[in-house]
């Protein structure tokens, strides 16, 4: 699905009018937060309106030795300054990144895991994947303890790699594994108190790990956790979002509500109290965002309008974007 590109004129002119919709100076109203206001202005910058990258969604982008990678199903791209992308050797080990993650953990990339197929047919492995030359690819496990598992987003918290959560063909799971080599995992909780999750979303913050669904939940050991509020936009679901830490605040880009796409973020400085803010780039979801150069670099994402007899369509982004504080 994310290799088609379907572009109707309908759902074009939609993400038109939707770009139109929100300039890049304009605050939305707050979720949770009586003032509705930021305390700093921030600046949007276009890099390229299309990267060497195909147009796509759900993969990810990394900050590594002042180099920008984006970890694409197509394959690895790096750049130096967001606008030239280069396609590196390395290949794309983990196959399906609607699925999976890659994870940056001691200098080095790791592939946790292989999937191939879709959610209805499939075959997961759990080969683990090391790459320290950013070139090759070494095989530390061709069948590894890592849970057998899908829709988890791994993340590194006191030296150790992190699993919080995710799925498999019968379940959803609300515990907690960690491991300091990547190969051998350890299940550290179990029967965590948010419950059975899939697809949420990790930072460190303050010292804590902040678990982001439609929940806030945060921890300072990844065992003990505490409720930070019960919805992040009272009374609606948000999805989609690519969660980052800047100016000392919790970002989410991308943040849809209720099966709309928005050209929104939405900002908290205590994860309790969120902030939104419109932001000059398409309506979109999954797309991928890191650190660089002190500034948030974000690409990628799909929008999704109506196409035809009733069927809906997606339009892809490679798109680059930086966000700094003016």
């Amino acid at each position: 699905m994310r290799n088609q590109v379907f572009i109707f004129v309908a759902v074009v002119a939609l993400m038109c009018h939707s770009c139109n919709e929100f300039p890049q100076a304009a605050l939305g109203q707050t979720s949770n937060s009586p003032s509705g206001k930021l305390a700093t202005e921030y600046k949007w910058t276009e890099h390229t309106a299309n990267a060497a990258f195909p147009k796509s969604y759900n993969f990810q982008l990394f900050t590594i030795r002042d180099t920008l990678w984006a970890f694409h199903p197509a394959g690895n791209w790096y750049s130096t300054d967001g606008k030239v992308w280069s396609k590196s050797v390395l290949p794309n080990c983990i196959n399906n990144l609607a699925f999976l993650d890659y994870v940056y953990f001691n200098d080095a990339v790791y592939g946790l895991g292989h999937f191939e197929g879709n959610i209805e047919r499939h075959r997961l492995s759990t080969e683990i994947y090391r790459s320290t030359n950013l070139r090759t690819w070494t095989v530390l496990s061709n069948e590894s303890n890592l849970p057998k598992r899908f829709f988890y987003h791994p993340f590194v918290f006191q030296n150790k790699i992190w699993i919080i959560g995710g799925s498999d063909d019968r379940q959803q799971f609300a515990d907690a594994w960690n491991s300091d080599d990547g190969v051998h995992w350890k299940e550290v909780a179990d029967n965590l108190p948010f419950g059975k999750k899939e697809n949420s979303q990790f930072v460190l913050f303050n010292n804590k790990i902040y678990m982001l669904s439609n929940d806030v939940w945060s921890s300072a050991d990844g065992i003990n956790w505490k409720r930070e509020t019960s919805g992040i936009v009272e009374g609606q679901k948000i999805f989609g979002y690519a969660p980052i830490v800047f100016d000392n605040k919790i970002w989410l880009l991308g943040c849809n509500r209720n099966n709309e796409f928005k050209s929104e973020l939405l900002v908290s400085s205590d994860g309790k109290n969120w902030a939104a803010k419109r932001a000059p780039w398409s309506p979109r979801g999954g797309m991928a965002a890191t650190l660089f150069k002190g500034k948030i670099f974000m690409t990628g994402g799909k929008y999704g309008g109506p196409g035809i007899a009733g069927q809906t369509e997606f339009v892809y982004s490679n798109d680059v974007w930086s966000l700094e504080k003016q």
